[in-house]
């Protein structure tokens, strides 16, 4: 399915999700955007995402820093209201689709539903949140054009 990628400029405060991080560490432009709404307190984060940044980070120096960077932003709490509604999502969307419609990501899912509920938009770079942004009528960015 073609993409057309609504590209985030850095201007709306975002729930950022793990691929968005990770498409930073190799995308100059987008690292910047990205650091600099850091820098702003733009960026909110929900545990899926830093549970992902954990186990991805090389060693306990890189944890110790995506520690102080992520303590010093917005979390949007992943509470028992939250996880409800992942659930429900999950089952609209097996009644809705065909065999195996509900497998997304859970860390994807929890990511969406939380955002929808704090108001925020996402910051992506993965082709499951265009998806989930239908279903959810939730806003979803690209931090990078999916080609790059």
């Amino acid at each position: 399915m073609p993409v057309s990628p609504e590209i985030w400029t850095g201007d709306v405060p975002v729930l950022a999700d793990t691929s968005a991080w990770i498409a930073a560490r190799r995308i100059r432009p987008a690292r910047e955007r990205l650091l600099a709404a850091v820098e702003r307190g733009d960026i909110a984060w929900c545990w899926p995402v830093r549970y992902e940044l954990t186990v991805d980070a090389r060693d306990s120096h890189a944890i110790g820093t995506l520690d102080r960077t992520l303590e010093g932003l917005r979390e949007i709490r992943v509470d028992w209201s939250i996880q409800q509604q992942v659930l429900a999502l999950m089952r609209d969307l097996a009644r809705r689709g065909g065999h195996g419609a509900h497998r997304l990501p859970l860390a994807d899912l929890t990511v969406a539903v939380a955002a929808q509920t704090s108001g925020l938009d996402v910051v992506h770079f993965d082709r499951h949140f265009e998806r989930l942004g239908e279903l959810l009528s939730l806003r979803v960015w690209w931090l990078a054009d999916p080609a790059a």
